[in-house]
């Protein structure tokens, strides 16, 4: 076996290699093999110079390889093992430090769209809440306003709509006018003739009766005739006079159909304004039609929340009162977060986005969180030289929170292919780094 000697890092190189698996040595054993091959190093620098090692000596100016020779029996029982080097891949991954954030546009304020008193609270401090989820109920005189308005526009409709069937009704019979004229006209006609028949058999009958040829029943029988057949045509006149006026203002008939129908939508846009008002101040629509239905007014107001995740803030008390321009509560999406860190000016050129992170957190020492680098800031601090990047990490479980420190490594994509080997194998002889080579 060589004993091989080298300034800095040791490169070295095998040519046997064992059956038997690849550990570490126990610390003992380890220090014993040591001192062991150490002596015999020394020893064998005393016997073994000749030629080759001078040659070598006067060539390379280093001092030659030293072989010891390690019994199979001795090997055995201090366990020596040997290790194949080769050449694979190292990489050097840039170390941060930063701590989390929640994802950009997952952190909102939650406030009331109205004043009023803060009747119920139904959320807590970290607590979990569904998107929709109801937070907080308040009193407000304003919503009170809103819904009596809107009670009266829904009876201001109803009314609308009433005497919209009812000129809808009238413009229809005007539509059928000129078939009910005709109809009046020929009863009219016939009424007429009636009459003219009636008044000559009145005529006739009146001078037989004066003749004494026609009995007196006939002559009121004519006269009843003629009066029915008068009755009947001054009807008709009267009727053919109505329809003549009503099919002469058939226009006056469509306009007044017209202005109830614009009166109706314009009452009905305004309910559903006012539906709109109360749905933007968080009322349900089930409870706006419970509101038209009961005609009961509750002035009641609702804050929900605009998306899922936890209430990481409460500033809030029942029987406050409580403004717009208030943030009440925030809810904060933990599903993801990320990663935040300064990245050296110099080491730019080494990151772009896509790259994959490995991160540990201090509360999880044993796990590696890996993410992906997400944004790389366009600016660079004018006093420290250092450019903010991201990386957004899955936190589905929820364990990583806001403001944990973190510390980060960059993984390189291309790392390069080196001389490898164990670090076990590496030893200290005189000052130097030594490694023992098995040779055949």
């Amino acid at each position: 076996m060589e004993a091989q000697t080298g300034l800095g890092v040791c490169c070295f190189y095998r040519t046997m290699i064992r059956n038997t698996p690849v550990r570490q040595l126990p610390q003992s054993l380890l220090i014993f093999a040591v001192a062991f091959f150490a002596s015999l190093a020394m020893t064998s620098c005393a016997v073994h110079s000749g030629p080759s090692s001078t040659a070598s000596q006067t060539s390379k100016g280093v001092e030659a390889p030293v072989v010891i020779k390690v019994p199979d029996e001795l090997a055995k029982q201090i366990d020596l093992r040997t290790e194949e080097v080769k050449m694979r891949p190292l990489a050097a991954p840039q170390h941060l430090t930063g701590h989390i954030e929640p994802s950009w546009g997952k952190e909102v304020d939650v406030s009331t769209r109205i004043s009023g008193r803060v009747r119920e609270i139904l959320v807590k401090p970290g607590q979990f809440v569904p998107a929709k989820h109801l937070m907080a109920v308040i009193d407000s005189r304003e919503i009170s306003e809103l819904e009596a308005e809107m009670i009266e526009a829904k009876n201001k409709l109803g009314f609308a709509l009433a005497h919209q069937e009812r000129e809808k009704q009238i413009y229809e019979e005007q539509i059928e006018r000129p078939r009910a004229l005709i109809d009046a006209q020929s009863v009219y006609r016939k009424a007429k003739v009636q009459k003219e028949l009636s008044a000559s058999e009145l005529k006739r009958i009146q001078a037989l009766h004066n003749e004494k040829i026609a009995a007196a029943k006939d002559l009121i029988s004519a006269q009843a005739a003629f009066a029915q057949a008068q009755t009947a045509y001054e009807q008709a006149a009267i009727d053919l006079q109505r329809e003549e006026h009503l099919y002469g203002n058939k226009a006056i008939m469509k306009r007044d159909y017209s202005f109830a129908q614009s009166e109706t939508d314009r009452d009905r846009q305004h309910l559903n304004t006012l539906v709109q008002r109360l749905e933007f101040l968080g009322t349900s629509s089930a409870e706006i039609d419970d509101l038209l239905k009961t005609k009961k007014i509750k002035g009641t107001a609702f804050i929900v929340a605009p998306q899922a995740g936890v209430v990481s803030h409460y500033d809030v008390a029942v029987g406050e009162v409580v403004h717009p321009d208030r943030s009440l509560f925030k809810i904060t999406d933990l599903s993801s977060v990320i990663v935040s860190a300064d990245l050296p000016e110099v080491d730019l050129q080494k990151v772009k986005l896509g790259d994959k992170v490995k991160v540990k957190i201090a509360s999880y020492p044993n796990e590696v969180f890996e993410g992906t680098i997400s944004f790389i800031s366009e600016h660079i601090h004018p006093d420290t030289r250092m450019v903010s990047i991201r990386a957004h990490l899955d936190n589905s479980a929820r364990r990583l929170k806001p403001n944990m420190y973190a510390e980060i490594d960059l993984e390189e994509e291309n790392p390069k292919l080196v001389l490898l080997c164990p670090k076990s194998a590496i030893q200290e002889h005189n000052g130097h780094k030594i490694v023992f080579v098995s040779t055949p």
